[in-house]
């Protein structure tokens, strides 16, 4: 089923262009208010929303960076970027959600010539809203100073037309890219528990300096067609965003998906490094975190990819991770990890 979905849906990374929508937009067709009536808000019945820029407080970039070895023998640096947004803070951790992609890369990939590719080691970093500043203005001097393509994005195909997994969606760098993280020194991130099926995640890093979360977690499965959504990001790593846009299908394609219950489909614009940020519907006008960014449908219109957030309450309990079927959890007790 894997392959059948790669097939179909491509993973977000930083890797091609794509629509984004800057926040000013947000407030040009701002919701009347009505009445609450305990519902998630949709088209007939918006209550203006808290401020929905406040979701950025919450968000942040992630960095992948893998080391694979090329057929030769070398060893090559790869990196690419997604999103992550708070789930909760206990004892001296944050805890955070993510789409599984962004934080598991391929074993084994290939290049255009169908070249093999093996994973030798990866590290994932979290990076702050300073931190990203300066990963950006040191990335923007080397796309000045340097003319010889060593920051670049590589879109590989199998030219015989096999179905491979493929160095697709990743950035190749320099060894600048990798001396910049040291130089940074972002917070290295720990994978606490991984659904790949799902493509669901939590992770957590030491505990982060941030304001009071302006959401509440909430229930991806009171979604219906056209509630009002936003999603937020790092599309193209170019900046933090926010998108608007409603539901259009509470379930995914089961063409596509095994268990289309436990995915939805919206409107609201993404773009790759999107992965792994929220998305966020309205009950009378609260924001409430309903879903991960997990892929986009290629080849269509405004068919983008949310994992309901019901796959994470789950097995977040209190302050414990239950490590129910499907997920792998790095587990301190037999089938709960203590938190």
């Amino acid at each position: 089923m894997k392959h059948t979905l790669e097939a179909l849906v491509a993973a977000l990374a930083l890797s091609a262009t794509g629509c984004v929508t800057n926040t000013s937009m947000l407030s040009a067709h701002a919701p009347s208010v009505v009445a609450a009536d305990g519902k998630l808000d949709s088209v007939d019945d918006y209550v203006n929303p808290e401020d929905p820029s406040k979701l950025k407080d919450a968000n942040y970039m992630v960095i992948s960076e893998s080391k694979y070895k090329n057929p030769k023998g070398e060893t090559v640096t790869f990196h690419s970027l997604g999103s992550a947004g708070i789930y909760k803070d206990i004892g001296s951790k944050t805890y955070l959600f993510t789409a599984n992609h962004v934080v598991q890369n391929e074993k084994v990939m290939y290049d255009f010539f169908g070249r093999k590719y093996e994973l030798l080691s990866e590290k994932f970093y979290l990076l702050e809203d300073d931190e990203v500043d300066r990963l950006h203005g040191l990335l923007k001097k080397l796309a000045v100073t340097n003319r010889e393509g060593k920051f670049y994005v590589d879109h590989l195909e199998d030219p015989l037309g096999n179905r491979r997994e493929t160095l697709n969606y990743i950035i190749r760098t320099s060894d600048e890219m990798g001396s910049f993280l040291k130089v940074i020194k972002p917070k290295t991130i720990k994978a606490v528990a991984q659904n790949e099926n799902k493509d669901l995640a939590v992770i957590s890093v030491p505990k982060l300096d941030h304001k009071p979360l302006p959401y509440t977690i909430g229930n991806a499965e009171e979604l219906r067609v056209q509630n009002l959504v936003y999603v937020v990001g790092w599309p193209l790593g170019l900046l933090e965003n926010v998108t608007q846009g409603h539901i259009t299908a509470v379930n995914d394609s089961r063409l596509v998906r095994e268990d289309p219950e436990t995915a939805f489909i919206s409107d609201a614009q993404i773009s790759p490094g999107n992965s792994g940020g929220g998305i966020y519907a309205v009950r009378d006008g609260r924001l409430e975190l309903v879903g991960i960014t997990s892929a986009m449908y290629l080849g269509g219109n405004s068919l983008f990819i949310g994992v309901k957030i019901n796959g994470i309450s789950e097995v977040f309990k209190g302050n414990s991770i239950r490590c129910a079927s499907g997920w792998k959890c790095n587990l301190s007790s037999p089938y709960e990890l203590k938190l």
